[in-house]
């Protein structure tokens, strides 16, 4: 028994050190850096450089400002279907925020939470010179257009929150486990920056599964694997109280869109319901046979009713 216990206690001694070594010591590699993507050559690529990061955007057509924030944990291509439609008559912005695409980080001291990301947003607007701008993000980047409408509403004439995560309750397991120290770092490093991860995801944020393409799986999986990017998943995971969202959505005066996939598997089609209870005047459209990527999945439909609502 003495030895068996021994035995037992360097294996779980060993066990907790690889678990270390994995989640602080190891750092996969940036694969996705050699990628170049046909999306990005076809639209063109454009920097702006301000003190918090030097953002990555790409820009179409010409009229009143909008602003697309790329989805969360995404990159500009999130907005593919959107940019040309809305170009027609809008001067349309579709941006990386920091963590997420080709945006580089340059402040150090950011926090990861709703001020950091909303500070970001402003930060970009400045940068290209726009002052007021509608706008619109999905998942992720839906709470932080909100939370930056509220807190700017002066800067936001127009808010479409497509499948946005703005209330106050628990994720998906596969993202609420991302909260755990360690846990967190851990599946990042290990499965966050896997082309089969993101070959998963992606099929997970679609009804319609033709759509998740290999060529769409390679243009979202390639910036996924940049280490800051890595990092921002359970850094934002920890950070984001949309408890500060929901709170201050009865006096949210911004007009609002709340556009939904009936079949969303991440952010349910009820919380647009109780968000649209919550917001006073706000529209809600749920589309039936669409999922969490709703913009992707039912392109024409979103399209329609972006436009009618800009």
């Amino acid at each position: 028994m003495r030895i068996l216990r021994a035995v037992l206690a360097v294996l779980l001694a060993a066990l907790f050190s690889a678990v270390l070594y994995g989640a602080y010591g190891y750092q996969p590699p940036e694969t996705g850096r050699s990628f170049r993507s046909p999306y990005l050559r076809a639209v063109g690529s454009r920097f702006v450089d301000t003190p918090v990061a030097r953002f990555h955007y790409v820009r179409s057509g010409s009229g009143s400002p909008v602003v697309l924030l790329s989805p969360g944990a995404a990159s500009v291509i999130g907005w593919r279907e959107q940019l040309r439609a809305l170009a027609e008559r809008h001067t349309v912005y579709v941006v990386d925020l920091p963590g997420q695409g080709y945006t580089r980080l340059k402040d150090r001291d950011f926090h990861w939470d709703l001020a950091a990301m909303t500070g970001a947003i402003g930060a970009f607007m400045d940068g290209v010179g726009v002052r007021r701008a509608a706008m619109a993000g999905n998942s992720w980047s839906g709470g932080w257009a909100l939370a930056f409408a509220q807190r700017h509403p002066d800067r936001v004439s127009r808010l479409a929150l497509l499948g946005a995560t703005a209330l106050h309750v628990r994720d998906t397991w596969s993202w609420e486990i991302m909260k755990y120290p360690v846990i967190g770092e851990l599946l990042a490093n290990l499965g966050g920056a896997t082309r089969a991860t993101y070959l998963g995801w992606t099929r997970n944020l679609f009804v319609h599964q033709e759509l998740a393409t290999d060529e769409l799986v390679d243009e979202l999986w390639a910036p996924a694997t940049f280490h800051d990017n890595l990092r921002a998943m359970y850094l934002l995971e920890r950070g984001l109280d949309w408890g500060e969202t929901e709170s201050a959505m009865p006096v949210t005066r911004t007009p609002t869109l709340l556009l939904w996939g009936g079949q969303d598997r991440v952010v349910p089609a009820w919380q647009a319901r109780r968000i649209g209870e919550l917001m006073p005047g706000a529209r809600v459209e749920v589309l039936d046979g669409c999922g969490h990527a709703v913009q992707m999945d039912c392109a024409e439909p979103v399209n329609r009713l972006l436009r009618d609502f800009l």
